[in-house]
């Protein structure tokens, strides 16, 4: 199945690199593994080494945070999402908003598009890590981050993406009747499941759990 990612703004000069760059990444991983390995696995090992920084603002993700690809206040999207911290359709946690995520997804969706699309908001000045747990990663990414223009598909995820909003010293686009960084992209599903995902806020040492119900009830 395959989804396409539509970006709303022109990204900047250095994220076609690292589009490219993860591309060949995953190609050869798939290649080492074999038919057998894990897709979301060998994507996820291309990215380990990314720094967690905010070439904006300066700040990065605390330590207790999980390493994986990174979106930051140079790589948001610009929309406006009035009420949506009040929307009971959107799943809010702390500072991150899934826009979407409050309601279940059919499992007609997951099945025709390999998951579905959720528009992500963290308040600013935030850090926010998503993370699927270790035993979802066989049928679950998170389509986020440095991903390859046009459709995408499961083998193009992650497992971890850190959100770093942007701070009052840089310019953030987009608003949720109050400041927000926002970030297009998908969670994908190769089929229909509850998703779990670990969500670390800011310095939280442990993460908070949400489920999403793509297809399936949790």
């Amino acid at each position: 199945m395959y989804l396409r990612r539509v970006s709303t703004q022109t990204k900047s000069a250095l994220l076609p690199v690292l589009a490219a760059l993860f591309a060949l990444g995953a190609t050869l991983a798939g290649c080492a593994g074999g038919s057998d390995g894990d897709p979301a696995a060998a994507a996820a090992s291309t990215v380990t080494d990314i720094p967690v920084e905010n070439a904006s603002t300066g700040s990065g993700a605390p330590v207790s945070h999980p390493r994986g690809a990174v979106e930051d206040c140079s790589t948001q999207s610009w929309a406006d999402f009035a009420g949506a911290f009040s929307d009971p359709a959107n799943l809010v946690v702390g500072p991150l908003l899934l826009v979407g995520a409050g309601t279940s997804t059919p499992a007609v969706v997951v099945e025709a598009h390999g998951g579905n699309k959720f528009p992500l908001l963290v308040r600013e000045g935030h850090v926010v890590t998503v993370q699927i747990p270790a035993n979802a990663r066989r049928y679950a990414a998170l389509g986020y981050g440095p991903l390859p223009q046009g459709e995408i598909d499961f083998r193009d995820g992650y497992d971890t993406v850190t959100f770093i909003a942007c701070g009052e010293d840089a310019s953030s686009g987009s608003n949720a009747d109050r400041a927000v960084t926002f970030w297009p992209g998908f969670v994908l599903a190769r089929e229909p499941a509850c998703v779990t995902l670990d969500v670390y806020v800011d310095d939280e040492p442990a993460p908070r759990q949400i489920e999403l119900e793509l297809g399936r009830p949790c």
